[in-house]
């Protein structure tokens, strides 16, 4: 069975269309369906159903991408460990990251990283903290840094930087405004907050409960998907916002934003290095957990 062929049916499976996947590998269509074609007549089944636009895995391609993962992840593990041999570390390293790790943490890490192991490749995958957990559940993804602790059951979870989030907004917002002196005297401002799923969202929402406020209680004029997004439309006026001090400090620096300093505590977080437990990592994955370690200690 040809390789080439297995990872155009992976990427066609994973992003449910042909032309994607083509795009992904930098293959035309037609090429990518003739190695899905030659799949088929191969074994004798077909592996997806096309409706209209809609691909759609039969029951023999699920079988088959589950066994295609496998086989990929032992091939990597074998480069892996005779490049090891070599003395070189070969490889490739499948990582998420939240929003605020994949923009404000993880590039540092990653630039010492891979001058340590410059033959080594990083597939980056950024998403809120829901997904990126997900994903690391799944095996799709070996390691993940997002912004608070899994809940769910396998997923082993290591305690990175800390941050502290906070509530923004522009000095002239509250020009005519009474001061507020709590969470409540707020009800009533443009809210901007972040979508469900995100590690800010959940922090947000605790805080609402213990002062006895429901989401639905807010003036919210604007749901975002990033952290930039929710400072950015704060830096216009369009409302206050909790976010990551980390993220907002160059634009607290200026005066650009600047904090309502109402919360009933100091909310800190600490974002999250996770893994699958049992999960036998490659070595790309291990040398990265023994670097982020070496680097935040």
């Amino acid at each position: 069975m040809d390789f080439r062929k297995l990872e155009a049916f992976c990427k066609v499976y994973e992003l449910k269309s042909f032309s994607k996947a083509g795009l992904e590998l930098q293959l035309s269509q037609p090429t990518i369906s003739a190695h899905v074609a030659n799949l088929e007549e191969e074994l004798g089944v077909p592996l997806f159903d096309r409706l209209g636009r809609t691909v759609l895995p039969t029951q023999a391609g699920e079988v088959l991408y589950r066994g295609a993962k496998q086989v990929f992840q032992q091939v990597g593990r074998i480069n892996s460990e005779i490049g090891l041999l070599r003395d070189m570390v070969v490889g490739d390293l499948l990582l998420g990251g939240s929003t605020i790790p994949a923009n404000y943490i993880l590039p540092a890490l990653l630039k010492t990283f891979l001058a340590l192991y410059p033959s080594l490749r990083v597939h980056m995958t950024i998403g809120d903290t829901d997904s990126i957990i997900r994903q690391v559940g799944q095996g799709r993804l070996e390691l993940g840094i997002v912004g608070s602790q899994p809940e769910q059951q396998g997923i082993a979870a290591y305690p990175l930087h800390r941050d502290e989030l906070v509530l923004v907004c522009v000095p002239g917002l509250r020009v005519g405004r009474p001061e507020p002196k709590n969470l409540r005297d707020l009800r009533s401002w443009p809210w901007i907050l972040r979508e469900r799923g995100s590690g800010t969202r959940r922090f947000m929402e605790t805080l609402l409960k213990a002062s006895g406020i429901a989401i639905g209680d807010l003036a919210v004029s604007l749901w975002v998907e990033s952290t930039e997004a929710a400072i950015q439309c704060a830096r216009a006026g369009l409302g206050v916002s909790v976010v990551s001090k980390l993220a907002a400090q160059p634009y607290l620096d200026r005066d650009e934003l600047v904090c309502l300093n109402i919360l009933p505590q100091k909310l800190e977080r600490s974002f999250y290095l996770i893994q699958r437990q049992g999960r036998e990592l490659l070595p790309a994955a291990s040398l990265f957990i023994e670097h982020v370690r070496n680097t935040t200690a």
